[in-house]
């Protein structure tokens, strides 16, 4: 998953977290279950005049493969350099 985002949106900075623990004993979840869940925050040029609603479709689509191989979830927290806060 890090390489298709690095590849794809060149971060200044990224952080994926695997938090497929904290959601044990969820409905679909069993023990066999694999990385299921994810957190990412991300910095990139490539968000920069897009709405949440387009940076979260953006990394959704790249994605797409890693939720046919059974990715359930995905925290994202996306800006661009420079961003002030909200």
């Amino acid at each position: 998953m890090e390489q298709v985002l690095t590849e794809s949106f060149q971060p200044k900075e990224l952080e994926v977290l695997d938090v497929t623990l904290e959601h044990a004993g969820h409905p679909g979840m069993t023990k066999d279950s694999k990385e299921t869940h994810f957190r990412i925050k991300m910095v990139s040029e490539t968000f920069k005049g897009k709405s949440i609603v387009e940076q979260h479709r953006e990394v959704y689509g790249i994605l797409a493969g890693e939720f046919k191989k059974g990715l359930h979830a995905l925290e994202m927290d996306l800006s661009y350099p420079n961003q002030s806060s909200k």
